[in-house]
């Protein structure tokens, strides 16, 4: 079923309840998160710079489903990602995991907290909403294909060191999120 077409005022509205809903689990669960584990952080080191493995946290946990899923489903968006099928999820600096948190997993929720540093809270929120209008599914979603695709690299050769967030700043000037 193909997405329904809303006015940029309406996906602005959309992108705005997603920043609301992040800011708010961000502060809820930031919380408790702690410190990325010294074993992990060794692992990822090659990968991503300083400020992001000793800025980011994490928590076990599960995210609420957003209030404003509601509206989207009134407003004919019926495939919005589901929150108990995710292994975990990153709210700015907070990565919430569902799963035991292996360093794969958390290898894709770093990408995402680049994303946020490099796009903001409101960039982040409307990119995710255009990109999963338009592509018509969570796995559509660039910002996601992107996590994806450098999680796959990293599970392929965890030895050969890239950097996560020159690969985002080359997408983002090159408007591929």
């Amino acid at each position: 079923m193909p997405p329904p077409k809303l006015s940029d005022k309406q996906i602005d509205q959309l992108g705005g309840f997603v920043s609301a809903y992040i800011a708010e689990q961000q502060a809820a669960f930031g919380k408790k998160a702690q410190m990325i584990a010294p074993e992990h952080r060794e692992q990822l080191e090659g990968f991503f710079p300083a400020d992001i493995l000793s800025a980011v946290k994490v928590t076990r946990g599960r995210a609420p489903e957003p209030g404003f899923y509601t509206l989207a489903r009134m407003m004919g968006i019926r495939n919005v990602p589901s929150f108990s099928d995710m292994a975990g999820i990153t709210f700015q600096d907070v990565v919430v995991h569902v799963e035991p948190l292996s360093v794969q997993l958390l290898f894709h929720e770093l990408v995402h907290a680049v994303q946020y540093k490099h796009l903001g809270l409101d960039g982040f929120a409307s990119r995710y909403v255009r990109g999963f209008l338009s592509g018509g599914s969570y796995e559509e979603i660039p910002l996601e294909k992107q996590a994806y695709e450098l999680e796959g690299r990293f599970a392929a050769n965890s030895a050969a060191a890239f950097s996560v967030e020159d690969d985002v700043k080359q997408r983002i000037q090159l408007n591929q999120l």
